[in-house]
């Protein structure tokens, strides 16, 4: 059992059928999985399947996409997510958990109130409009991504401002760092707790993928 509960520890999703699979055989050890991530060609319902059997999970990485037109994210979704009493770490697309014609607000989902590590794929959440990422002051470490001229500095400043706790705060860009770091500079925003980097969203699990588990975006 010991040496189940050590491969069961982390697991990570990439195709549909591999899910199904897992969650039809309803594996025992499913209640030792710390960190689960799921891809972004799994179904909205299989994944709420997963977190419903693996939900002691306290690092989520929800890369799933809206399906279709859907008109709203399945309830059942969001009930699987808010039921992970110790989710502490999560990165996910922010689309897949809001109607398309709805403009986000993170702080209306009680899962965004507690964690204290977050991660949003999309750039989009800095272009414009505040999501609320400001309001969640339980935060230590933040990782968003930047697009220079289209990322909006005030939600930057708002976000260093008054998420009190925070300690890092990453800002993904696909190249030129040092082209970021002095556009931030020459807008007032050398802030310490900011670190630019191109390290992605899958650079931690592929590290989990090769063995070396304790590195992190974090650290």
């Amino acid at each position: 059992h010991r040496i189940e509960e050590v491969m069961y520890r982390t697991i990570i999703f990439t195709s549909e059928a591999q899910a199904r699979r897992f969650v039809k055989s309803r594996p025992v050890a499913s209640a030792k999985v710390k960190s689960l991530c799921l891809g972004s060609t799994l179904h909205l319902v299989t994944a709420a399947d997963v977190m419903e059997l693996c939900s002691h999970v306290n690092n989520l990485a929800l890369w799933i996409v809206p399906e279709g037109d859907a008109p709203g994210v399945p309830a059942c979704l969001l009930n699987a997510i808010n039921r992970l009493p110790k989710l502490s770490q999560l990165s996910i697309r922010v689309s897949t958990v809001f109607c398309r014609n709805v403009v986000p607000f993170l702080p209306s989902v009680p899962l965004f109130n507690r964690i204290t590590h977050l991660e949003l794929l999309e750039g989009w959440v800095l272009w414009g409009f505040p999501v609320g990422i400001h309001h969640l002051t339980q935060l230590t470490h933040l990782s968003l991504r930047v697009v220079a001229h289209q990322t909006a500095l005030a939600s930057l400043r708002m976000i260093l401002m008054n998420c009190v706790c925070l300690q890092v705060l990453v800002l993904r860009v696909i190249e030129g760092v040092d082209d970021i770091e002095k556009w931030l500079a020459d807008e007032g925003l050398d802030d310490p707790r900011i670190v630019v980097t191109t390290m992605t969203p899958h650079h931690s699990w592929d590290n989990f993928k090769l063995g070396n588990g304790e590195r992190s975006l974090w650290q």
